[in-house]
């Protein structure tokens, strides 16, 4: 059923300049809005929803890799935040960047990592609503620090339904070497592809099921 559409706050000048663009190109106003609308569903239906493993082992590498794109963010209109525990490096340095800090204060993981994840999220999800996140937890690598098995709780919730737009789940690579091989697998599937970052080298890995039988071809 097709809805008519009232737009406010279109002064006469505006108008009369879309009138003249709309005369020129020998179509209407309306179509011209109609077409604007078009374009603005399909930019918000292709936002992604992925989250990225990023296994490391020097927090501020993280943050001068997070630094070296974060004009590309935003170039992209992303909405760039991070949370951490306190006294990470990247509190100074990405507030000074204009990153919004959705860390809960007072930040009790400590006491209960689960009901402080679940609070966290819920200002992550406050933060997303203004726009496709460009963000990383590292909230969650201090989880996995303490617990492996809790830091996979938290991933398999959020699997389920990503945040809008990119964000990095950071593990240090000794909290991933120590768990077991299961949880490694599932954390690697369900991020397939994984990024291992070294020094200012950033790799790339895909998780491919292997047959035994292909060890002795060439």
């Amino acid at each position: 059923m097709v809805k008519d559409l009232h737009i406010r706050n279109i002064d006469e000048k505006e108008h009369s300049e879309l009138s003249k663009i709309a005369d020129e190109m020998g179509v209407s106003v309306n179509s011209i809005v109609k077409d604007a609308i078009d374009k603005w569903l399909l930019q918000k239906s292709d936002v992604p929803k992925k989250h990225f493993l990023l296994i490391y082992d020097d927090d501020k590498a993280v943050v001068e890799l997070l630094k070296s794109v974060d004009k590309i963010a935003q170039e992209q209109g992303l909405c760039r935040a991070f949370c951490a525990p306190p006294n990470h490096p990247s509190k100074k340095a990405l507030t000074k960047l204009g990153w919004i800090d959705g860390t809960v204060e007072p930040y009790t993981l400590d006491k209960d990592p689960m009901k402080y994840a679940e609070k966290l999220g819920k200002e992550l999800s406050k933060i997303s609503k203004k726009g496709p996140l460009f963000g990383i937890d590292f909230v969650l690598a201090d989880i996995a620090s303490s617990s492996f098995a809790d830091a996979m709780k938290i991933e398999r919730d959020y699997d389920k339904d990503p945040f809008p737009g990119l964000v990095f789940c950071p593990y240090k690579a000794q909290d991933v070497m120590s768990s077991s091989i299961a949880e490694t697998m599932e954390l690697f599937l369900m991020h397939d592809p994984f990024y291992i970052l070294k020094d200012n080298e950033l790799y790339k890995f895909h998780v491919t099921k292997e047959s035994p039988h292909k060890l002795f071809l060439n």
